[in-house]
């Protein structure tokens, strides 16, 4: 790998390291700030919902107008300062306000990153780049949900001045270790922006790919909304939330390398339904548990659906990129999550208070077949795609 990929590696490790804030969001607003569970819900949809649809689109603009390397440092800035200013404000207005401009700014950094990992890599060594990204994300995961689960019992306010002093840490690295990929002779111009928003409007597989992605995000997101508040409602301590969340990143930190291997050569319409119904499948099994083994087991199974989606979805969106319009793409593909974030929060929390956490498993269990169905369907499209496509080969293996 090139040794501006490992530098920028580096500095996704240590960001995520920290990333105690958005696990706990949704426990502090209810624990500390007096929030109910759906406005709870709602706040983490408008800060990574409705801050990352913004926060993607204009990281994905600004990737290719500006370049990589600046777009990742100002988001970077921004986000630990906003961070920090929500573990000091108590008025409701101001927390909203900081948490949306934190989701906004983490999220610009996310399209531009993914964009320069394109241009460093190429062909298999671009799968294990992204292989390596998605590991060091729930290496960092892992790692912040024990220290964090910890903290939370004791000191809210230190989730928020670690998590904005390793951001802060990341883009010192960035700074003085990486490289602009994106040379000034190939940035696009406004108008050519605007051409190329045009002709991804008119991208079928992509943009089916980009809504069936949603889809699957808002039974995921349900990780960090409904769950920690259903086992609080069970009996479980913070503590507890934060070893499930750890389950997670463990069992991917030491699968998820072998995971490309185990599907190269399947067909990526059937490795995806079967993911989607993993991740519905996972949580539905709450609704018959609750009890520690019950959660262990839903945890296994919603995370070996992430692992296949993970392990397919972003050398699909590589091979589906023009060269000229990385940028735009990744940044049109990241709002997937945001919007995701957007509703499936705020829909958990609702679904919870009024119907409860039963209602809240079947309906993943919906969605995800609902997405599963969605990926057999748009397989045929998708294939032809990709066969007109000069890097399909290492997306189609």
């Amino acid at each position: 790998m090139p040794k501006g990929f490992w530098f920028l590696w580096t500095g996704i490790l240590v960001n995520q390291l920290g990333s105690f804030v958005i696990l706990f969001l949704a426990v502090y607003l209810t624990q500390v700030r007096g929030f109910s569970a759906s406005a709870a819900g709602i706040v983490v949809s408008l800060a990574y919902g409705g801050g990352g649809l913004v926060g993607t689109f204009a990281g994905g603009v600004l990737a290719d107008l500006l370049g990589r390397r600046v777009t990742i440092l100002v988001a970077h800035l921004c986000t630990a300062a906003a961070t920090l200013a929500m573990g000091f404000v108590a008025h409701p207005a101001v927390l909203v306000g900081c948490a949306l401009v934190a989701g906004t700014a983490s999220n610009a950094a996310r399209p531009a990153a993914s964009a320069m990992i394109v241009d460093l890599t190429e062909g298999a060594q671009r799968e294990r780049a992204f292989a390596l990204q998605f590991w060091a994300v729930n290496a960092g995961f892992a790692c912040a949900a024990v220290v964090g689960g910890l903290l939370v019992d004791t000191d809210y306010r230190a989730l928020f001045v670690i998590d904005a002093a390793t951001t802060v840490v990341t883009a010192a690295v960035v700074f003085t270790k990486v490289r602009e990929t994106h040379p000034a002779t190939a940035r696009t111009t406004g108008a050519e922006t605007r051409a190329g928003f045009a002709r991804i409007r008119r991208d079928g597989p992509f943009l089916a790919l980009v809504g069936l992605t949603v889809l699957f995000g808002v039974v995921f997101m349900q990780h960090i909304s409904t769950l920690p508040l259903a086992l609080r409602e069970d009996g479980f301590g913070s503590s507890v939330y934060g070893r499930l969340i750890a389950l997670n990143a463990g069992l991917i930190i030491a699968l998820q390398l072998w995971v490309p291997k185990a599907v190269a050569g399947r067909d990526p319409a059937r490795v995806l339904a079967l993911a989607a119904a993993f991740m519905g499948g996972g949580f539905a099994l709450l609704a018959l548990a609750h009890d520690l083994r019950g959660y262990v087991l839903s945890t296994v199974v919603w995370t070996a659906g992430e692992m296949l989606q993970a392990s397919l979805v972003p050398s699909l969106v590589a091979a589906l990129s023009p060269p000229a319009a990385r940028g735009r793409y990744q940044g049109l593909f990241a709002q997937a999550f945001p919007v995701a974030a957007l509703v499936g929060p705020a829909l958990g929390g609702v679904v919870l208070q009024h119907l409860g956490a039963g209602a809240v498993w079947t309906g993943c269990l919906v969605l995800g077949l609902l997405c599963a169905l969605g990926h057999l369907a748009a397989g045929p499209a998708r294939r032809h795609r990709l066969a007109d496509s000069p890097t399909a080969a290492t997306a189609t293996r």
